[in-house]
């Protein structure tokens, strides 16, 4: 998994969460109107490769919610950094989409 489009946080030990917000898609990645979304999945990374950190479920099959969910980020005690954060969409057919910024 490739995070061609992501959003860039920086992240402290103070508050080591994300909330990260985004609308489902509702094309295809050929542009043909969705239908079978299952799923988005949100991954951040730390600097050392994308880590799948949740699945969030489709609101409906032809996408287009309003998602809004918090993540935990893993960093330890007094530190902060620089994570970069994406979103990618799988059909019930498990294609997965581009990432979503």
């Amino acid at each position: 998994m490739t995070c061609a489009t992501s959003a860039k946080v920086l992240v402290k030990a103070t508050k080591p969460t994300v909330t990260v917000s985004y609308t489902e898609p509702t094309t295809t990645a050929d542009g043909t109107p969705l239908i079978a979304l299952d799923k988005t999945t949100i991954y951040y990374d730390l600097g050392n490769g994308p880590v799948k950190t949740m699945d969030v479920p489709a609101t409906k099959p032809t996408g287009g919610g309003q998602v809004s969910q918090t993540v935990k980020i893993p960093i330890g005690p007094n530190e902060e950094k620089s994570i970069t954060i994406c979103v990618t969409a799988t059909s019930r057919m498990r294609n997965d989409g581009p990432p979503k910024q």
